[in-house]
């Protein structure tokens, strides 16, 4: 009796086998990375994502963060009529669809038009809307004058060892805490350019 309650299991075994065919089934398979799929734009097309606190929001009278959209338009007169640009205030954000993934290029790859003065900001990119998102550098001085309102910072996606990317989010890397008393609190984001997608001519570049 004993021996054959051991030998049930094992006999019950090799005919499951025998039914079951000589193929195994189909191996489970990792979700693929997002894909980078449309047109890449040299400047940005749409803002997928923004957060600013609400204590620098009380306090900036530039909210808007559509402006960070299309190209670098800041002009007009401080402290109370500037235009063209988003206060981020104190560590606030906006993120930028670019229309289509960019790829790496030897030298600088992103170009973050920052208003009004030179504060910092930190940029990451991702291939996704909701990421992951890497960080390509962080609280980097931008404010390389273009004109009396206009200044700029350049990235490298190698920094950062970033093939591709599509959407890029723009954080305030000055870090002052809010409410700081000024009507344009945080860095103040312009527009955001892909550097090596041709602009209109065929040109790269602003």
């Amino acid at each position: 009796m004993t021996l054959s309650r051991r030998a049930l299991p094992v006999a019950l075994l090799v005919a499951a086998v025998g039914c079951g065919g000589g193929d195994p089934g189909p191996s489970p398979t990792q979700p693929p990375t997002p894909a980078c799929s449309g047109t890449p734009r040299p400047y940005g097309q749409a803002v997928t994502d923004w957060w600013v606190p609400a204590c620098s929001r009380a306090q900036n009278i530039y909210n808007d963060p559509d402006e960070a959209v299309g190209a670098p338009d800041a002009g007009g007169f401080g402290p109370d009529a500037y235009t063209g640009f988003v206060s981020l205030g104190f560590g606030g954000y906006v993120t930028l669809d670019m229309g289509g993934c960019f790829s790496d290029q030897p030298g600088n790859d992103l170009r973050v038009f920052q208003a009004v003065s030179n504060e910092p900001v930190t940029v990451y990119v991702s291939t996704a809307p909701s990421g992951p998102f890497t960080r390509i550098e962080a609280q980097k001085e931008c404010g390389e004058r273009l004109d009396r309102v206009k200044g700029f910072c350049d990235f490298d996606l190698a920094t950062a060892g970033v093939r591709e990317a599509r959407y890029v989010r723009v954080e305030d890397g000055e870090l002052f805490p809010c409410p700081g008393g000024t009507s344009s609190e945080g860095a103040d984001l312009d527009a955001v350019q892909a550097l090596g997608v041709p602009a209109t001519g065929g040109l790269p570049g602003p």
